[in-house]
């Protein structure tokens, strides 16, 4: 498993962003995006979660997306998340709602297991804390 690149931008009023990122598990690819509205009212609402799969997939192949908060010292705080366990081929899009302080350094984890024969690879990323 590599682990490719994260990008990402800063908060500022009233504007969509964009936290991504990708990995790949020889020889899939997988890439994810979290976008989210920063408001007025101190927190960052995440709305639609998009990620692109690669290689061949299995009829069950597993994604997961969650949102944190960055505590330094202390375990990370979860915000929410989003999941399934039957991902094919391709690029997909849900919609979310899921909010943190703006205050907080905020990243997105995403994850995807292959359901192959014999063994499922799998592989992750981070994206960058905002």
């Amino acid at each position: 498993m590599s682990i490719v690149g994260a990008g990402g931008a800063s908060a500022s009023a009233s504007a969509d962003k964009t936290l991504s990122g990708s990995c790949s598990s020889d020889p899939k690819g997988y890439s994810g995006s979290a976008r989210y509205y920063y408001n007025s009212a101190g927190s960052d609402v995440f709305t639609k979660f998009t990620y692109t799969i690669g290689g061949r997939a299995g009829s069950k192949t597993d994604v997961a997306i969650d949102v944190y908060s960055d505590k330094n010292n202390a375990v990370d705080k979860w915000h929410g998340g989003w999941g399934t366990d039957s991902a094919k081929v391709g690029t997909k899009s849900t919609t979310v709602h899921i909010i943190s302080p703006a205050k907080d350094k905020v990243y997105v984890k995403f994850w995807v297991r292959w359901d192959l024969p014999g063994l499922d690879p799998t592989c992750s990323f981070q994206t960058k804390r905002i």
